[in-house]
């Protein structure tokens, strides 16, 4: 569930999750609503991206449907609009475009109630229906569909304003014929490092190497530490989406209390369907506010050391076949009733 945003920014409830105005506000305790996903495609159901966002896959001149559950844990009924618009991925974060008709989703979906009333302490579910047109180019597209509520400050606040509350489920829609892009990344480097503080963090350098926006979460792994120690699993940071053909660090920040090392590392990445892991051996720098050498990764994986043993089966395999082939061309080449000395 998404947690309720305070204010006319809604860009922190696409990046990361988080209120867009910090402070505490009675308001917010009080009127709180939700939004969440009810159903995936079929064939991403397994995928535990689609089950959050709606992701997709869409040929011109189709369409299709989800259904939402808005939810209001206060105590008073709310009234709540259904809005969508058009999003961009801005220093790699999932952010509402500036201009809501930015791209053309905004005029593709439509809701079954756009306005209704939610009860106290109850939800209502909604269909959002993504319609794509014939003349549609080929491409991915961002945007969110939004759920927001109004609610006028009461007299005597001293705030002459309106508060609107938004929360919103994010939409990745790629447009073309066939069958869906590949998606797909590639961690390229370790960086160990201390905050400011002391606390010891690793910065790992991610690459999307895919056809389609990527959002990255994850988790790492130390071991054979002094003394034989083991640490983890540490959550890697949230909220970093990748656009095709872009990098960005993704930051993993660990326990204060861990000594420099040596330490053996381990880093698991995904996006969705797509994981991907390293290993390697890192040391953290004893001053505060440093970046270290970084990690000497293991040059084979255990997917690489997959891709090996297939293909040297496949060598072995034509190299066989040539042999077999030698002799059967040379018994067939020398003339019968002769024989070979």
């Amino acid at each position: 569930m998404i947690s309720l945003l305070q204010g006319a920014l809604c860009a922190a409830a696409l990046a990361d999750g988080g209120s867009a105005d910090p402070r505490p506000s009675r308001q917010r305790a009080e009127e709180q609503i939700g939004i969440r996903l009810l159903e995936a495609s079929s064939n991403r159901r397994d995928d535990p991206r689609a089950l959050i966002y709606i992701v997709d896959h869409i040929n011109p001149g189709t369409r299709i449907s989800r259904r939402l559950e808005i939810s209001n844990t206060s105590r008073s009924a709310q009234r709540v609009t259904m809005l969508p618009g058009a999003a961009v991925i801005d220093h790699n974060k999932f952010v509402p475009a500036p201009n809501r008709d930015a791209n053309e989703l905004s005029s593709w979906i439509s809701v079954d109630r756009p306005v209704f009333v939610v009860p106290a302490k109850s939800n209502v579910q909604v269909k959002a229906t993504i319609t794509i047109p014939e003349t549609a180019s080929k491409g991915e597209r961002y945007g969110a569909i939004w759920a927001k509520v109004a609610s006028a400050l009461k007299p005597g606040s001293g705030r002459n304003v309106t508060m609107v509350n938004s929360v919103g489920v994010r939409v990745y829609l790629d447009v073309g014929p066939g069958g869906d892009p590949p998606s797909d990344f590639r961690i390229e480097q370790l960086t160990p490092g201390r905050a400011k503080g002391g606390v010891p963090m690793v910065k790992a350098m991610v690459t999307n190497t895919g056809q389609r926006a990527i959002d990255l979460v994850g988790w790492m792994w130390l071991s054979d530490g002094p003394s034989g120690m083991k640490a983890g699993p540490f959550p890697a940071q949230v909220g970093t989406t990748l656009a095709p053909g872009t990098g960005a660090p993704v930051v993993v920040t660990l326990d204060d209390r861990l000594p420099d090392g040596p330490w053996r590392v381990k880093l698991m990445l995904e996006s969705g369907r797509v994981r991907r892991t390293v290993t390697g051996t890192l040391s953290f720098p004893q001053k505060d506010a440093t970046w270290g050498r970084a990690a000497r990764l293991d040059a084979f994986s255990p997917w690489m050391y997959v891709a090996v043993g297939v293909l040297a089966t496949v060598i072995a395999m034509t190299l066989a076949g040539l042999v077999i082939r030698r002799r059967l061309l040379s018994c067939a080449w020398w003339p019968a009733g002769r024989r070979r000395r």
